[in-house]
């Protein structure tokens, strides 16, 4: 699946990661992931498999496009960057 760079950058920002965090757990530069997340920059696919494989150890699933749908991805529900749902009392 092809990383589109504004899927990349939403999954980088909802993880609460800099541009310089990832592009180190990467292994790349911080300017060749900015111009990417800019749409300045193509990536080798090395790079592209860096990328994925470093979010994907934070706990990114990402997801194919669908039934008419765009990719998206998702994140465990114990991440630390997810909000909690807070539960009224006397409802479910």
């Amino acid at each position: 699946m092809e990383l589109f760079p504004d899927l990349l950058r939403a999954a980088r920002l909802t993880l609460g990661l800099t541009q310089g965090e990832l592009a180190e757990a990467a292994g790349i530069s911080t300017r060749s992931l900015m111009r990417f997340e800019l749409g300045r920059e193509d990536m080798t696919i090395r790079t592209h498999k860096a990328i994925r494989q470093a979010l994907e150890a934070r706990g990114v699933v990402f997801l194919k496009e669908e039934g008419g749908l765009g990719p998206g991805f998702r994140i465990p529900p114990n991440h630390p960057r997810v909000p909690r749902r807070s539960r009224s009392r006397g409802r479910p």
